[in-house]
């Protein structure tokens, strides 16, 4: 009977979840799109331009996610930090599904966005080179894949072949603390633990050991 009922909550909270998971899609489609709009109004970019905003835009993203979950989430204090130790907590509970996504409400993904936009509208009114049109665009695209492949991750679903390395790496850091922070590309989580491998202080306490 108890089996039953957990069924019945995993279905009910799986279907909240896949409705939380679209609205935030669509909020995070229709920013990227309204940015994006709003950069090429402002300074219609070149093709060169574009392509490299393209770039920094996905550079960026995966540094934010990076700072985000590593100094945020995890920081041990404040409402953010304890609202994602529930997602830690509830991974194999009936309730999984509800603290999957990055937002429980998609006026938070828009929030993000226009928190992300400030800095580079600061420098596009200070450069005028048309690039960040490029980065908004791909910041979108970023967060679309993060909410997507971080759901699928927890919950099922088809993912790419290639993909199921970076699953892999990130249910590694629910399982065993593994201190990688990126949730599907491990960019960040590379650079950082170079810089920190080479760093005196390590090199002291491998010496130590």
């Amino acid at each position: 009977m108890h089996s039953d009922s957990d069924s019945v909550i995993r279905a009910e909270n799986r279907a909240q979840g896949l409705r939380i998971k679209r609205n935030n899609l669509i909020a995070a489609s229709l920013s990227g799109l309204a940015l994006v709009f709003i950069s090429v109004k402002f300074v219609p970019p070149s093709r060169a331009g574009f392509l490299f905003g393209m770039l920094a835009g996905f550079v960026y993203a995966n540094g934010f996610e990076y700072c985000l979950h590593r100094f945020l989430l995890h920081c041990g204090h404040g409402i953010f930090s304890k609202q994602h130790m529930v997602h830690h907590a509830n991974l194999k509970s009936p309730d999984a599904a509800r603290y999957v996504n990055f937002s429980s409400n998609p006026w938070g993904v828009v929030a993000l966005f226009i928190a992300n936009a400030i800095p580079f509208f600061i420098l596009e009114w200070i450069f005028k080179n048309g690039w960040v049109a490029g980065a908004f665009l791909s910041f979108a695209l970023y967060y679309m894949a993060f909410e997507e492949i971080h759901w699928r991750s927890h919950m099922g679903g088809w993912l790419p072949e290639w993909l199921a390395p970076a699953a892999r790496h990130h249910l590694r850091h629910h399982a065993d603390d593994t201190g990688y922070f990126n949730v599907f590309l491990p960019m960040f989580d590379w650079i950082v633990s170079q810089v920190s491998s080479s760093s005196p202080q390590t090199r002291v306490r491998r010496e130590l050991r």
